[in-house]
């Protein structure tokens, strides 16, 4: 049993994606590339889940899940921002960007990546609601989640 939970935590999204993906410098310590950071964690760890297996059958390794959820959480910056601003009601989830990334993915695992991405927005916008940081309504501010080295050892 040990040997399954330390399998498990060596491809979680916590130990496979790092929050210095979301900046390159102090001034991007803001609340909302922690949101993405978050959100990144959220779909590696619901599509691995789900999709696992079938993405290796694919060639696709989990450091390509990694770097395709930080891609995909990253391109959600626009739409989070869109959505504030009340320039749109509801948050658009493409398929766009999992097929440019993943171009020889057939339309079936798509459609079905593009509904976990869904749910997983769905999934953090659940926790926003009572989480006290405040990632989305306060977007702009510092965060000094990215300073604490104990959230990532």
């Amino acid at each position: 049993m040990d040997m399954m939970r330390t399998r498990k935590q060596k491809t979680s999204g916590l130990t496979m994606i790092s929050p210095t993906s979301f900046y390159s410098d102090e001034s991007e310590k803001i609340k909302l590339n922690w949101f993405c950071y978050e959100l990144s964690m959220e779909i590696y760890d619901n599509i691995k889940n789900k999709f696992g297996s079938r993405l290796k059958r694919q060639k696709i390794s989990d450091k390509a899940l990694a770097e395709f959820s930080i891609y995909y959480s990253k391109e959600m910056k626009n739409v989070i921002l869109q959505h504030l601003s009340g320039k749109t009601k509801d948050a658009c989830i493409s398929y766009k960007p999992i097929e440019s990334y993943f171009p020889h993915l057939d339309d079936n695992l798509i459609n079905k990546m593009t509904d976990i991405i869904s749910d997983s927005w769905d999934d953090m916008l659940s926790i926003c609601e009572i989480c006290p940081t405040r990632c989305i309504s306060e977007k702009d501010s510092y965060c000094t989640m990215f300073d604490d080295k104990s959230l990532f050892e």
